[in-house]
């Protein structure tokens, strides 16, 4: 299984620098107080990281508030489970 990760990272490799060397050609970025020019592929990898991180933080927001949500629920049932226990002890009145 290792090789084959190491085939799929070797090929991604180098299909990222082949495409890196034949998109070298510089572009004009603009934003709203100049620009700047850099080579198409690092604008690309530039794109590619910023995606990764909004990503990887919306991700890490989201898992804070399930665990947070988890630890809540699960205090909850514990107490319950608790009172469930304490009623299955509590003597019974007859009804007659």
């Amino acid at each position: 299984m290792r090789f084959i990760y190491l085939i799929l990272f070797v090929a991604i490799l180098v299909i990222g620098f082949v495409l890196s060397i034949l998109n070298s050609a510089p572009i004009n970025i603009n934003y709203y107080y100049g620009w700047l020019e850099i080579p198409l592929s690092f604008a690309l990898l530039a794109a590619l990281i910023i995606g990764i991180l909004i990503g990887l933080s919306s991700k890490v927001w989201s898992n804070l508030v399930l665990r947070q949500r988890y630890a809540k629920l699960s205090k909850e049932a514990g107490i319950i489970k608790k009172e469930v226990s304490n009623l299955r002890t509590y003597p019974a009145k007859r009804i007659n």
